[in-house]
């Protein structure tokens, strides 16, 4: 039985339609990854199912609107209430039967007038059957347990949310989604501001959770683990696969792959047959070229396959730095270091050390690293808890805060270019265009050409760079970067605000980068794809794992599997709709190589192009022998010659074949040189 049920939806703003005529139906415990390119109208169709936009045309069945749960990006929250006020708020039913059981056994001690004792405890009795059925002995322990999963202290229970940072408010906000019980939950983009530990955790969370589940996110690792089906949102058109992220993205590109052949064949069919048409315009095949005219028009066309809109970029070194291109020597860092001057006044290329002062010593470190090194070329991600000190170590080693402890060798050769995650080296005063022309020899119609390889298109180019969305600054900040001519990447969250069509595509770009990277993020899929080791910020201090992603959280929970104890697993009070967190730490997952793109040699292409001129030159030599006999016959036919015309029209019938073959010929070379140019365009 279907738990949500909607027909030929459609959504417009103003004269832009968002989506028309979709239709689907989700089933309960059912977990759908919802996903497609920024501004494709996922977050407005979680809103319809949330009933916070109304349709505009077609028909929606949902559950109740208490059993609906919805997580939007921005949260609100009312003045003066309370964390655990809060999140009292989901247990109102089991609220009230506590204060009630509380004023029955008030009544016990002493009955009121008029009440006996007997008809109390029968009261007494139906209400702690509906608390206990209702888990009301539990509901505390719930709270606690999922507040500490998400990572939220103890402490701010009883803080005020309106006080609460933007990150500390989507986890309050998804707590109190997580304990409502609600039979469909609307989450769009619920691991924004989550670390990996409680993203992993709200993984275990949504696969045990009997709930059904609609989920907007670009964290490719968290839809594999969580989703068991995925709907696409693109140019309008909606479209639904079986399974996770991976085995969507295998199926989108198979029939990305048929939708191509498609195309391609009925384009050879149309050339051949338009072709046929442009010959037998006028003639003895005028009949059939009409024919053929008329099949035409009625052929339902095979729309070309669609393209994602997908940055361009390329990241290129101009300069090889040393062996070495940075070591640590007993570093210590803290976020309230005196500022340093970064990079100025260092000449390019030239080792320099930042160092502690008198000043920074002073401070207490919030990590500590010991004697570590990068070598060229290796790939570093930066993990750890929010607030561990991992920006604060990028900021360390670009200089920019002075270390409190120890010293940061830069290496020989070394030219960084750096990505902050707030996009500091964005100037707010300035336009897309003049952050990519100032500093750079760049005409008006060049800078254009550049920033279209970063989806910025007309009028887009002279937007004021306050004015942009957090995709469009991470594109311009990105566009910045691939400028700087660099061999040493410091990135911080560069897939923030990027969709997962961008990432993608950034993953491949950084993948190409013949130069160094360390980069912080908490996107594990694309920490998969790109680290050659794992420097993970957590209890003060930097440890190194060496390998991929997988590699580590795979040997991490096989020692965790041979030392912990049944008593020592944590878990929730509710075991039957919350999974222990451990149950679900990152299976490894193997991620296949991309099937190599088919690509046409030169010599076929050649070799087709020399046959098409080669039965071209047939085909003009029988025309011309075609309208010789034609004016031949003309001829014996005023004269009366009979024998003639016998004999000229068995070579009229000859040739006629002779070139309805050879032009067949032609237009099936014509149609496989066209396949082996389309190959390679692909």
């Amino acid at each position: 039985m279907s738990l949500v049920s909607a027909s030929n939806l459609a959504r417009a703003y103003g004269a832009q339609d968002i989506f028309a005529d979709v239709g689907f139906e989700i089933h309960a415990r059912e977990r759908i990854a919802l996903v497609g390119v920024n501004g494709a109208g996922k977050s407005t169709l979680l809103r319809l199912l949330a009933r916070v936009e109304p349709l505009d045309r077609g028909s929606l069945s949902l559950p109740p609107r208490d059993r609906v749960g919805y997580l939007p990006q921005e949260v609100t929250f009312a003045e003066g209430m309370t964390l655990q006020t809060y999140l009292d708020e989901a247990f109102a039913r089991v609220r009230q039967l506590e204060v009630e059981l509380r004023e029955l056994e008030d009544a016990l001690a002493s009955p009121p007038p008029g009440v006996t004792i007997d008809e109390l405890l029968i009261r007494h009795s139906d209400v702690s059957v509906a608390f206990e059925a209702a888990d009301g002995y539990a509901y505390r322990h719930r709270i606690h347990e999922t507040i500490a999963g998400l990572g939220i202290p103890e402490a701010h229970l009883e803080r005020e949310v309106t006080t609460f940072s933007g990150g500390q408010r989507t986890r309050a906000a998804l707590a109190r989604l997580l304990l409502g019980g609600s039979d469909l939950l609307l989450l769009d983009e619920p691991t924004n501001h989550l670390d990996v530990d409680a993203t992993e955790w709200l993984e275990g969370f949504l696969t045990g959770v009997h709930a059904a589940v609609v989920v907007v996110s670009h964290d490719r690792y968290f839809l594999d683990a969580v989703a068991t089906r995925t709907w696409e949102i693109a140019d309008g058109n909606f479209e639904t696969y079986t399974g996770n992220y991976t085995q969507f993205a295998r199926q989108r590109a198979e029939r990305e792959a048929r939708k191509q052949r498609d195309f391609a064949t009925q384009q050879a069919h149309i050339a051949r047959t338009e072709a046929f048409i442009r010959r037998y315009r006028a003639g003895v095949k005028a009949r059939q070229a009409r024919g053929r005219q008329k099949q035409l028009d009625r052929l339902g066309r095979v729309g070309p396959p669609r393209t994602h809109g997908q940055m361009n970029l390329a990241i290129r070194a101009t300069l090889r730095a040393g062996d070495t291109v940075l070591a640590f020597e007993n570093l210590g860092i803290a976020p309230d270091a005196p500022v340093g001057n970064g990079l100025l006044g260092q000449t390019p290329g030239m080792p320099f050390v930042h160092e502690t002062t008198a000043q920074s010593r002073a401070l207490a470190p919030l990590a500590h690293a010991h004697e570590i090194e990068v070598a060229r070329g290796e790939r570093v991600a930066i993990v750890g808890p929010n607030g561990a000190g991992k920006t604060t170590l990028l900021r360390v080693i670009m200089g920019e805060l002075i270390p409190v402890r120890g010293r940061v060798h830069i290496g020989y050769g070394v030219q960084i270019a750096y990505y902050a995650q707030a996009h500091e080296q964005l100037d707010p005063k300035g336009t897309v265009m003049t952050e990519v022309t100032d500093g750079h020899a760049m005409s008006e119609t060049e800078a254009r050409t550049y920033l279209g390889r970063f989806l910025f298109t007309g009028d887009d180019v002279f937007k004021a760079v306050r004015a942009l969305s957090g995709g469009e600054r991470s594109r311009l900040a990105l566009a910045k970067l691939a400028l700087s001519s660099a061999n040493v990447l410091i990135l911080d969250e560069p897939t923030n605000h990027l969709d997962i069509y961008s990432r993608e595509a950034l993953e491949g770009v950084l993948d190409q980068f013949d130069g160094t990277i360390i980069f912080v993020s908490h996107d594990r899929f694309f920490i998969d794809g790109l680290a050659t080791q794992i420097w993970e910020v957590a209890d003060g201090k930097l440890t190194v794992h060496r390998g991929t992603w997988s590699e580590v959280r795979a040997a991490r929970h096989d020692v965790g599997r041979r030392t912990a104890k049944p008593e020592d697993r944590p878990g929730l009070a509710n075991a039957s709709t919350v999974p222990e967190p451990t149950k679900q730490l990152f299976p490894p997952i193997t991620r296949s190589s991309p099937a190599p793109r088919p690509t046409a040699n030169p010599r076929e292409i050649r070799a087709a192009r020399e046959r098409i001129e080669k039965l071209g030159r047939e085909l003009a030599k029988l025309e011309t022998d075609l309208q010789l006999l034609d004016q031949e016959i003309d001829v014996s036919s005023r004269s009366g010659d009979g024998v003639k015309l016998v004999e000229l029209g068995a070579r009229h019938v000859v040739v006629s074949e002779q070139l309805r073959a050879t032009e067949e010929r032609w237009l099936d070379a014509q149609a496989t040189l066209e396949a082996l140019e389309c190959v390679t365009a692909s």
